[in-house]
């Protein structure tokens, strides 16, 4: 730990050279998670070019006054601390991005619907690329580079537009396997579309079949629109499928915590049937709201919730969560800037410890107060 921060500081010495452009700031954070009382020392540093963000930290951990060594087991480790990195760069007909460190939850096609890797306290840096052109879209995206559960990919091609031709692939390289089974599971997709656009809208309508090697196929049929009106951007995503395998349950937001009973299940043929989900949004200056719902075959219905205000000057706050019968998580923030320099906030989650073969749920409390320099 002690070289890490003697690293971390040795950077912001380099840095401070675009003092105009770098903001350096610490913050001491205490409470509890379960029955354990829980404290936190963090660093941070963020820098901003024209067409990039950069932001590092370092955090040390104490359960019970024990310093939590296991979040630095090994070099590798130094991976963590890109906590936030994001660039752009504009082609001619478009532009190329790529964002690292704690990723948005994952929409892939019809496959991976609202994935989040982080379900835990521990820091999960993941790796996302995207292609933007007037007639294809396509990305590729890890969620966590040291302990990965998803690798997915797709393309989405304006063949002849308005007609369009896409194709996704996701696989979970740690998948839990049967005894003699050793294939990573995977899942591929294919379909068609058709694209309805104005200046100030887009509706794609269309059909898939997915492929979950080993399990079974599914066909599809969606819809994604969304629509502008003003500053404001309304979203739906919609979809009905029928068939074999998960039925669509495969790389949804609780998938870290569900997916040993999820394959072993799925294998046995309890999840099969037809399935149905949808997701509404609202994007305005102001903040967000975007609320989901997806029935399940075997499995029961899994709701999400999505809320952030994050424009105010002094006070900010946002909130994450989905539940199923069986299991839930999220998390909910509230912070405050006291004075130009100075903030505290009060996180509150339910969140899973995956210490244990089977993963625990326990709640977490945490009070933080810290300073930055910009």
């Amino acid at each position: 730990m002690r070289w890490f921060v003697v690293g971390f500081a040795m950077w912001i010495g380099g840095s401070l050279a675009h003092a105009d452009d770098v903001s350096v700031g610490a913050s001491v954070g205490a409470g509890a998670q379960g029955n354990a009382t829980y404290g936190a020392l963090e660093l941070r540093l963020d820098q901003q070019w024209r067409d990039a963000h950069l932001g590092l930290g370092v955090r040390g951990v104490w359960d019970d006054g024990v310093f939590r060594k296991s979040d630095w087991n090994g070099v590798e480790d130094l991976v963590t601390i890109v906590r936030d990195f994001a660039a752009t760069m504009r082609l001619d007909d478009g532009h190329l991005a790529i964002a690292a460190g704690r990723l948005a939850p994952s929409h892939v096609a019809r496959i991976a619907d609202g994935y989040r890797a982080t379900l835990d306290d521990r820091w999960r840096t993941g790796l996302r690329t995207a292609l933007v052109t007037t007639e294809t879209e396509a990305a590729l995206e890890i969620d966590d580079v040291l302990d990965p559960a998803l690798i997915a990919g797709a393309i989405n091609h304006q063949l002849a537009p308005p007609w369009g031709v896409h194709a996704a692939f996701a696989i979970d390289p740690d998948q839990p396997t049967m005894p003699g089974v050793t294939r990573t599971a995977g899942v591929i997709e294919a379909g068609v579309s058709r694209r309805f656009e104005t200046d100030q809208s887009r509706t794609d309508l269309g059909a898939s079949i997915v492929a979950e090697l080993g399990l079974g196929f599914q066909a599809v049929g969606y819809v994604d629109s969304s629509i502008a009106v003003g500053e404001t951007r309304y979203s739906i995503r919609g979809e009905a499928r029928g068939g074999s395998g998960t039925a669509g349950s495969m790389f949804g937001p609780l998938y870290r915590v569900e997916r040993a009973d999820l394959w072993q299940r799925a294998r046995a043929g309890e999840l099969q049937g037809a399935a149905f989900g949808l997701t509404a949004g609202i994007v305005a200056p102001t903040g967000w709201l975007e609320l989901g719902i997806r029935e399940r075959p075997g499995l029961g219905v899994l709701a999400t919730a999505s809320a952030g205000a994050p424009m105010a000057k002094r006070v900010q706050a946002a909130l994450w969560a989905a539940a199923s019968p069986h299991e839930g998580a999220g998390a909910a923030e509230l912070r405050v800037a006291w004075a130009k320099r100075l903030f505290s906030s009060v996180q509150g989650a339910r969140i899973y410890d995956f210490s244990e073969p089977m993963p625990s749920a326990v709640w977490s409390l945490t009070a933080w107060f810290g300073a930055a320099t910009n």
